[in-house]
């Protein structure tokens, strides 16, 4: 064995836990492990081979106890696991609001209606402040914003509306993205102008001049060095199995690798291992 080789092997890891979530922040995705301090730089371990093994033990992905479903029980009864949350056009009550606490620190904000481009366009809505991480976390490669409201009911209305020209559904699985993102963005943002009248007028964010709204539309960060279609026929990782093989990259909430997609949107609250580059893990253990 060379030095180069010891080296490399003495610099992997090994962490274990239960995935809550990837976050995109300041265009890096980080995975985040309910019973673990600290998160996985998914971006890191682009070209590096990594063995990941996928067990059935569960935890809530909000709240971290053990469970048997999650989220458990006691966290579906509370947002952000409530149907006011996932439909406020039509579900929230807002002023008559039974979580307080909840409203005021994730429904009483700035929020912004936007469309994004993956494999074909859809409208949603985020925390003003929360864009461009949101579009990222749902794998978008371009997005847009076409309204601004005072808080998360209004925003959702504003959403509902533009169901009638936009889809506000889309994939959460590797995906081949669109050959004309921007162009796709500008017809669909041409449409929710139609819809963004009367008394949604106030919320448009929408200029009449197509090459203004052009160069708003953001650019997603992208890690990943693999060929889309390939990636897209690829079987996704799931429990009592395990792969070793090279990351292509991230998108969104999965990860792809050589021979299979780990897509952690799937796996929240099931316990994984991850066997990688040491600088890219929290600290643990040191893999033998």
């Amino acid at each position: 064995m060379t030095a180069e080789q010891t080296t490399e092997l003495d610099s992997q890891a090994i962490v274990s836990g239960h995935p809550t979530m990837v976050s995109w922040s300041r265009g890096k995705p980080r995975l985040y492990l309910a019973d673990v301090d600290g998160p996985i730089d998914l971006a890191g371990l682009v070209g590096k081979d990594i063995r990941v093994d996928i067990q059935s033990g569960f935890r809530c992905q909000h709240c971290g106890d053990r469970a048997d479903t999650s989220p458990c029980q006691e966290c579906q009864s509370k947002p952000p696991f409530q149907q006011c949350v996932f439909t406020p056009g039509t579900s929230c009550t807002y002023q008559d609001c039974p979580f307080p606490a909840f409203k005021r620190r994730s429904c009483a904000h700035n929020f912004i209606v936007y469309l994004v481009a993956k494999d074909g366009v859809k409208a949603g809505i985020t925390q003003a402040d929360r864009a461009v991480s949101r579009w990222a976390e749902q794998g978008a490669t371009h997005g847009m914003i076409v309204a601004r409201t005072p808080n998360r009911r209004v925003a959702g209305t504003v959403e509902d509306a533009l169901e009638a020209v936009v889809s506000t559904e889309s994939t959460k699985e590797w995906y081949e993205p669109l050959d004309e993102p921007k162009k796709a963005l500008i017809e669909a943002a041409d449409s929710c102008r139609d819809i963004l009248t009367r008394s949604l007028k106030p919320f448009s964010a929408l200029s009449a001049n197509e090459t203004t709204i052009e160069d708003r539309i953001v650019s997603l960060p992208v890690h990943f060095t693999g060929d889309d279609a390939t990636v897209s026929s690829l079987p996704e990782l799931t429990v009592d199995e395990g792969l070793q093989s090279e990351v292509l990259g991230v998108r969104g909430q999965i990860l792809a690798t050589e021979n299979a997609v780990v897509n952690f949107d799937h796996l929240k609250g099931k316990q994984i291992t991850l066997k990688a580059s040491a600088d890219c893990l929290p600290a643990m253990e040191a893999a033998q």
